[in-house]
């Protein structure tokens, strides 16, 4: 039999907690709980730790259990749990919270997860919105089911501020390194066009399908970027002061797609800029400040250089990074490749309708 760590883990945690409360095992024999509620009375009264406390809470929670659904057996355990020492769940409380967070996951055919754990009264006050929204859109889509209206609600939330720059409030929407909030996608000239079917980058995401590249060009503000036709990297540009001009910028940051440390996912467009060899103040500044001397480095790997616990050196012929760590062991990072003669685009907002693409480009 093939089973995973994480399974394993679970099997071994009722095990063990079937062992230490003998009537969860008896009231399985009998037949009057099964499996998925004692996992939940266990894993409801975790958090009172090893003591008796816990014990006559098994207890009683095995007894009710039989005339509970799962989910009111849930939320009559979290009760419980509160009323036994409050002080304790005040502090559990607290220290959850620290844990808040939103992240991006990446999932295949084009799709993500955007997860938001939160104090549950903002999660609570946020799906009421967004379930409002949903119930009472202008369904111009038939068939779209109550999970998909409260998506796109959701979507729409964030697309409208997006478009504006700026909050409902009013509240004006930061930029990033001089830059506005907008969705960076690159992608081949011929492929905009709908000659061929190159994939685009969407910056953040990765690999998206041509169509939806032609998609999200619409309404968009275009960007020349020159590449080496042999090898579809970026051909070098040069700035006059230590800090990269906005097209520099905005090219090195593409090139670089994210962090160039080995295995960082964090975009390119929310990192810092770091010159590989560090600048000199006696030498030309378009010397140094070039696309070859550039790299994109979030914060934390911007400081390991800078205090140089890792060595940085940058291929130029090749564009591989080779970062060298205190034991002297080396790790590359490759270029990621680009298309020939690709544009970058950037949307402040969502796609509209826009002319067929018997239309050329603003290149």
């Amino acid at each position: 039999m093939v089973t995973t760590r994480a399974a394993v883990d679970v099997l071994a945690g009722r095990a063990s907690g079937i062992a230490a409360h003998p009537c969860l095992s008896d009231a399985l024999l009998a037949g009057t709980v099964d499996v998925r509620k004692v996992d939940i009375i266990l894993d409801g009264t975790l958090a009172l730790g090893v003591c008796e406390a816990r014990d006559r809470l098994v207890e009683e929670a095995t007894e009710v259990a039989r005339g509970l659904t799962p989910t009111q057996l849930v939320r009559w355990l979290r009760r419980r749990v509160l009323l036994i020492d409050p002080d304790v769940a005040r502090k559990r409380c607290e220290a959850a919270r620290e844990d808040r967070g939103v992240e991006l996951q990446w999932a295949n055919d084009s799709m993500a997860r955007l997860i938001a754990f939160l104090p549950a009264e903002d999660a609570v006050a946020a799906f009421t919105v967004i379930d409002a929204l949903a119930g009472t859109s202008d369904d111009t889509c038939a068939g779209r089911n109550i999970h998909q209206r409260r998506a796109d609600a959701f979507s729409d939330v964030f697309g409208d501020i997006l478009d504006d720059q700026a909050t409902p409030g009013g509240r004006p929407v930061p930029q990033r390194h001089g830059q506005r909030a907008t969705l960076h996608v690159t992608a081949a000239a011929t492929t905009l066009l709908g000659l061929d079917e190159l994939p685009g980058e969407l910056d953040g995401y990765g690999p998206i399908p041509a169509f939806l590249a032609r998609e999200l060009s619409k309404d968009a503000t275009w960007r020349r970027i020159f590449t080496d036709p042999a090898t579809g990297t970026y051909l070098g540009a040069g700035a006059r002061t230590y800090r990269p001009g906005a097209d520099l910028s905005r090219a090195v940051r593409t090139r670089d797609v994210t962090c160039t440390y080995p295995g960082c996912r964090q975009p390119a467009l929310r990192s810092e800029l770091d010159h590989v060899v560090p600048f000199d103040k006696t030498r030309p500044a378009d010397e140094q400040t070039t696309e070859a001397n550039l790299h994109a480095l979030c914060k934390r790997h911007h400081q390991a250089k800078t205090k140089k616990i890792w060595n940085v050196r940058r291929d130029k012929a090749t564009g591989n990074t080779e970062w060298t760590s205190p034991l002297g062991i080396t790790y590359y990072r490759s270029p990621i490749p680009v298309h020939i003669s690709p544009k970058l685009f950037e949307r402040a907002g969502r796609p509209r309708p826009a002319p067929d693409y018997d239309d050329d480009p603003p290149f």
